[in-house]
């Protein structure tokens, strides 16, 4: 019996590619082993296909399903062998490879079609074929990216892919990048050289490391290893990147958490009703710069800040709800009261946020004048206030007024983060009264730098107003300027050092503003970019050097000079070679609890020569030492009213349907020379400075304990025990031990080096010590802490030369 019925083209089209069978038989196309009840009339199957959403790439494989069903029922055909081709073998590839699947009992069969390195359309054709080489197919068609791994015939195959990253944070500034390095492993763990291994991230940018002859590769080497960088490159937000290697079907991923970005909103928070009143929000990244041209949405917490809960006051905002940083990174939003009672003014850009709560009352308490020795603005209505040199002095005035009319006699505190407050007459003040004008003038004077926060405070028995202004006091006349080189010791042909300075006054403060010429002597033909650069807030101003061929051994030399005292200045000098020996470090998502009170985070040491091969039996000094430590509380964490995880925050207030904090306080390591001993200048203990005790040049007799306490702050909190050898890998692991209680609270610098037939290589990278996750998402639970309540082991305020035993 014939087992096909050859169709009409016209029939074809119509039956969606049916296929026809006589009744009775095998029972290949009606899926049952025998006529049916009408004794052995004739029915048809048709085929069908369809696809999975999306277009093909590396990172979204496509599904398709072909079905072949009966006409008559709609019933499955089991059991019938399904081919599938390709137009064009090169744009992707099949997996199972041979491209074929059987029909299940529904009469689906399944093919996953896999990205290549060739990017185009893509049509998979699905073939059923009968006994008698009668066939029926259907075609279906899609769009593939071509970001695959190349196949390259006789290439081996890995068994296995990791990936490990020498940071697991990156600064949202872009100043820094971290290398993922991907591992490529045989079924036994042998390294494999000559794997093609493709990177991808969800965001972020990924960079290529040059060799020695100025090349990079995506296919391992004798090392079984890959590297590459990834950056933030202008994308500042807090957020977690994805990175993900594949190399054939084998694939590993990882989070990096790009953090640091912070908003800060200034303002009263007093509005008098009817009233227009400026605020100030500020968008700062990882190193405190300003970013601009961002939008910051603005919102209302729409909840009494009153307890117990009052009237939500309704304040007007910008009609947009969104406003844009400048160049500053500063924008200005202006609001008004339009009915009393209280609210909360939030804003929010690049997945970081800040509030200020505000009353809606008849009073206005507003800062009406501000001189920093040059000129004077109105803070009210101008949204920059200008820097105070540390030789002139601040005069604030705030004014404060009900219903348009001056509150005389009333009280009104003063506090800074930053100087003295003074009177008219030099007194130091913390309170004045108001004048007749409802005014209170203050004078704000400093020996260090740095920015200032002023707040003040009126009360009048039945409300209590606040209202703050931020400004920065600045040092501007230089004294010595101290130049590093990071890393000192680079390879030939394009690779780069950060040649970073630090200028100070006599001292000790930091110098903003001021111009910095670097001037290079190099006969390797190495060259410096920008050739000057100025000084920012924390005194410091960089340049970058690339090379070009070997130098000896500290013939590189650039000479840092501060433009308007030429006489201050300084040389740092650089090695130029071809290293024998390099090291490197990875980590991965993960944290192991030790008992109760501990935690264990594992970093990889990988070795391995100038040719990539992995050096055996190296012998490594591993140390993990504190780069700073944090002040704040964990707080819980809202997102419309559900509680999402606990975190580590400066001063917090918790609201739903949103928790509005700070960012936590990051203070330096006390142990400034990393000796472990709380040392001071003073070395005869004369309480004199004498000539050869003045270290750092500032004119000070200075110790290290700057809060206090009597002791280093942090110490040592990490542990690290073992001895550090490389196996035929080239790779060691460290185990560093912590206690629970410092997660999130503590960042600690993790140096590695090693020495081999005399060359010498090292590594490090800082990191926060991680939380476990379990521990922060139970919103009854707190994390684990030191002490009474969620407040960090070093205390909760925002000063860091205030220990935690003077908080009160």
């Amino acid at each position: 019996m014939q087992l096909f019925r050859r169709l009409s083209f016209t029939m074809l089209l119509m039956s969606m590619m049916t296929l026809v069978a006589c009744g009775g038989g095998d029972g290949d196309l009606t899926g049952g082993g025998g006529d049916d009840d009408t004794g052995g009339a004739s029915d048809s199957a048709k085929i069908s296909i369809s696809k999975s959403e999306g277009d093909l790439s590396a990172t979204n494989d496509i599904t398709l399903s072909v079905a072949l069903l009966l006409n008559s029922n709609g019933a499955g055909v089991a059991g019938k062998l399904i081919t599938f081709t390709l137009n064009d073998p090169t744009v992707a590839t099949f997996d199972p490879i041979t491209g074929t699947a059987i029909t299940d009992d529904s009469g689906i069969a399944t093919m996953t079609v896999k990205v290549t390195d060739v990017a185009g359309g893509v049509e998979v054709t699905a073939t059923v074929t009968g006994s008698d080489s009668d066939s029926a197919s259907t075609s279906i068609g899609f769009t593939s990216a071509g970001d695959g791994v190349k196949v390259v015939e006789g290439e081996p195959v890995a068994a296995s892919i990791r990936l490990f990253a020498s940071s697991q944070q990156l600064a949202s500034s872009g100043a820094q990048f971290i290398e993922l390095s991907a591992i490529a492993k045989d079924e036994s763990n042998n390294l494999l050289e000559g794997v093609t291994i493709n990177f991808s991230t969800d965001s972020g940018a990924l960079g290529k490391i040059l060799d020695e002859s100025g090349d990079s590769s995506d296919i391992t080497g004798p090392d079984g290893k890959v590297v590459m960088t990834l950056s933030t490159q202008a994308e500042p937000s807090n957020r977690v990147i994805t990175v993900t290697v594949i190399s054939g079907d084998i694939s590993d991923s990882l989070e990096i958490e790009v953090l640091g970005t912070t908003l800060t909103l200034t303002g009263t928070t007093s509005l008098a009703l009817n009233d227009e009143a400026i605020y100030i929000v500020n968008v700062l990244d990882s190193d405190g710069n300003g970013v601009a041209k961002t939008d910051v949405a603005i919102s209302l917490s729409g909840v009494s800040t009153e307890v117990p809960a009052g009237n939500v006051a309704e304040i007007t905002i910008p009609s947009s709800s969104i406003v844009t940083t400048d160049s500053d990174g500063q924008a200005t939003i202006k609001v008004t009261g339009t009915s009393g009672g209280t609210n909360s003014i939030i804003v929010e850009a690049l997945n970081a946020s800040a509030s200020q709560d505000v009353s809606v009352q008849s009073d206005s308490f507003l800062f009406t004048n501000f001189n920093n020795g040059v000129e004077t603005v109105n803070p009210s209505n101008t949204p920059i206030v200008p820097d105070v040199s540390l030789e002139k002095s601040a005069l604030v005035t705030l004014t404060w007024q009900r219903n348009s009319a001056p509150v005389v006699g009333k009280e009104v505190t003063f506090t800074t983060t930053r100087g003295v407050l003074k009177n008219e007459i030099g007194d130091i003040i913390s309170e004045e009264t108001t004048n007749i004008n409802g005014e209170v003038t203050v004078y704000l004077t400093s020996d260090d730098a740095g920015k200032a926060l002023v707040t003040l405070v009126g009360s009048d028995g039945i409300i209590e107003l606040t209202n703050q202004l931020e400004f920065e006091f600045f040092a501007d006349t230089a004294s010595t300027i101290k130049a590093q080189a990071s890393p000192n010791s680079i390879g030939p042909n394009k690779q780069t050092s950060s040649i970073s300075v630090v200028v100070k006054d006599v001292n000790g403060n930091l110098v903003k503003n001021k111009k910095i010429k670097f001037v290079l002597d190099d006969t390797s033909g190495g060259e410096i970019f920008p050739a000057t650069s100025v000084t920012d807030s924390n005194g410091s101003a960089s340049t970058i050097y690339t090379s070009n061929s070997t130098s000896a051994k500290d013939a590189v030399s650039i000479t840092a000079i501060v433009e308007d005292s030429p006489e201050i200045s300084d040389t740092v000098k650089l090695t130029v070679s071809d290293r024998e020996l390099f090291i490197s470090l990875g980590t991965g998502n993960y944290i192991e609890e030790l008992g109760t009170t501990d935690y264990i985070k594992e970093y990889s040491i990988f070795v391995t020569d100038v040719d990539s091969n992995a050096v055996e039996n190296v012998e490594l000094k591993v140390s993990a030492i504190p780069e700073s430590y944090y002040k704040g509380s964990w707080t819980r964490i809202y997102e419309e009213e559900k509680f999402v995880s606990w975190a580590a925050r400066g001063d917090v207030f918790a609201i739903k349907p949103t928790t509005i904090s700070a960012i936590k306080k990051k203070c330096s390591n006390e142990d400034i020379n990393f000796n472990g001993i709380l040392d001071t200048e003073d070395i005869n203990n004369d309480n004199i400075l004498n000539p050869g005790e003045d270290v750092n040049l500032n004119g000070l007799l200075d110790t290290e304990d700057f809060n206090g306490d009597d002791e280093l702050t942090p110490g040592n909190i990490v542990s690290i025990s073992g001895n550090f050898v490389t196996d035929s890998d080239g790779r060691s692991v460290i185990r560093i031990n912590y206690p629970q209680s410092y997660a999130h609270w503590l960042d600690a610098k993790l140096i590695v080096s090693g020495k081999v037939t005399g060359s010498e290589g090292s590594t490090q990278t800082i990191f926060t010590l991680p939380v476990l996750n379990a521990h922060i998402i139970q919103e009854a639970i707190s994390p684990p802490s030191q002490g009474i309540g969620t407040t960090s082991p070093f205390g909760h305020s925002n000063i860091c030369s205030q220990s935690i035993a003077d908080e009160g």
